[in-house]
Parts: structure tokens; C-alpha cells; sequence
């Protein structure tokens, strides 16, 4: 067991990641919201706190030397962070026959409770599947992309923390991920995800994140980056709509033919009415 840091997440770490992100859901920034769903307070988004985690993960990962052909991250969102509240990030190192897993837990000082359980662990190169369509992130744009994430934390990032938030943003504000949603409920009000959030209570479950070794590098301010191409998946919904829907959304990055990045969110909405 890896030493724990003590971390207390804010009003403005929630107010600078919805500004990166476009994430505005209520129950980040309106208290009578928060209480009306049953929080003692208002909470930082579970991105947000993936970050310390994420970066924690990586840090474990350089002292333990393990090489690898692929990455991947996997988290899940047990619990709310809330906001003026003290929390721990302790990173655990397990030794398995294909090489070494790295865990971290976001606990609560008071009552231990787990509110994100990640794991980091050594895997198969990514091969990404044929697209449909390709959209680009120019250079000029992913470098003013870097320059406002880094107002949402550190100063010295992994490259796949940023990467991550990067395509997590465009998941958030495409249209394209709703075009499932619009079919089964044409007449919903939304044109992205960041509108969902919005309208209806809407809590990420899920996060898994396969990646290219070589994004383990640092980026600092004023990093250079070269144009990325990336495609969204079709969103698998279920669910029924009185009850709440359980949204799969899905985005993957390239660069000059090599793949960088495949992420998946699992998204569960509260009832959603036509």
C-alpha cells in the first residue's frame, strides 16, 4: 500500500471542470437540488476527482517500471465526492501473473466509504474498429484545449488524463451522442449530453479508458500538439424511460494512423418524460 494523499474538492473545482467540460448538471452547483436527491451537500463532478486519480495511477505506474503493449484504466463511481469534505487517495499495488495491477480508492476520512474505485493495468495493444465517420481536433484548437484544462488542476498532466477529458468533452457536447436517444424519444429537448444534464438527474456509473503507452508522457504549458482524429460511437441505450435510461457512450482517438484512445461511459439517467 502506496502512501495516501489528503484531498478536498471545492465550488470551484466543480465550476472549472463544467467550464472545461460543459458538464453544468445541478447537483454540482444548486444545494436545494443536491438535498432534493438525497446529498448532504453539493458534490465535484467524478471526472473532476478522477484526475488526482488518474494522476496518482500514472506516478505508481513510473516507480513500478512495467512495460506493456496497451493501457487501461477502469473506475468506478460508487458513491458522490462532496464538496468541503475530506477525502483519501491510497494507491495499491497487486502482483498477478500478467504483470502488476495498480488500484487506487477515493475514501472518505471519516467513514473510509469508497466513492471511486480505479485500477490501472498492463493489456493488449489498442486496435480500433472501422469508422463512419471522422471528426478532427486541430493542433491550434487541442492546445487551447490544454491551456483551459489546466486551470482545472495540475499544472503537469499525464498525456492520457488530458486526452481522456478531451474526448469525455466531446462525448458530452456532440450531437452525435444523442442520435440514439432522439430516435427513441424524438420529442426530448437536447441537443448534447451537456443539455441532458440540464433537464435530468444524471449520474456517471462507469468509466473505462484503453490507451497507447506512449501517452504516459507529461504535458506541461505550452505543449505542441499534433492534429487528432476521433469517431463516436452509436450510444447503446436501455432501459425504459419512466424508470430512468442507462446510457453506453463511446468515443476513439488516432493520430497519423496510430491509435491512441478508446473510452467508454456509462451514464444512468432519472426518469426522463416526453
Amino acid at each position: 500500500m502506496l502512501a495516501a494523499d489528503t484531498l478536498r474538492y471545492s465550488l470551484s473545482d466543480a465550476e472549472r471542470w463544467a467550464a472545461f467540460s460543459g458538464d453544468y448538471n445541478p447537483i454540482h452547483f444548486d444545494a436545494a437540488e443536491a438535498q432534493r436527491l438525497g446529498l448532504t451537500g453539493l458534490c465535484v463532478h467524478g471526472m473532476r476527482a478522477m484526475l488526482d486519480m488518474k494522476s496518482a495511477l500514472s506516478t505508481s505506474r513510473e516507480k513500478c517500471g512495467f512495460g506493456a503493449e496497451g493501457l487501461m484504466f477502469t473506475s468506478r463511481l460508487r458513491e458522490p465526492v462532496l464538496c468541503d469534505t475530506l477525502y483519501q487517495l491510497p494507491v495499491r499495488e497487486t502482483l498477478r501473473d500478467d504483470g502488476v495491477q495498480l488500484s487506487a480508492s477515493l475514501r472518505h476520512v471519516q467513514t473510509q466509504q469508497a466513492s471511486i474505485s480505479s485500477k490501472l493495468i498492463a493489456t493488449d495493444a489498442l486496435v480500433l474498429p472501422p469508422v463512419m465517420q471522422m471528426n478532427t481536433l486541430g493542433a491550434q484548437e487541442l492546445a487551447t484545449l490544454h491551456t483551459q484544462f489546466l486551470a482545472v488542476g495540475s499544472p503537469v498532466v499525464p498525456a492520457w488524463s488530458f486526452l481522456d477529458a478531451v474526448l469525455f468533452r466531446q462525448l458530452v457536447n456532440a450531437p452525435q451522442t444523442l442520435e440514439t436517444v432522439h430516435s427513441l424519444l424524438p420529442s426530448v429537448q437536447a441537443n448534447s449530453l451537456g443539455d441532458i444534464f440540464t433537464l435530468v438527474q444524471v449520474v456517471q456509473t462507469h468509466h473505462e479508458t484503453h490507451f497507447s503507452p506512449r501517452l504516459l508522457t507529461q504535458t506541461e504549458q505550452g505543449q505542441r500538439f499534433g492534429a487528432i482524429h476521433y469517431a463516436i460511437r452509436p450510444t447503446l441505450v436501455m432501459g425504459e424511460k419512466q424508470r430512468g435510461l442507462v446510457l453506453l457512450a463511446g468515443i476513439e482517438a488516432w493520430q497519423d494512423g496510430e491509435p491512441l484512445m478508446s473510452v467508454s461511459v456509462t451514464l444512468k439517467t432519472g426518469p426522463l418524460t416526453e
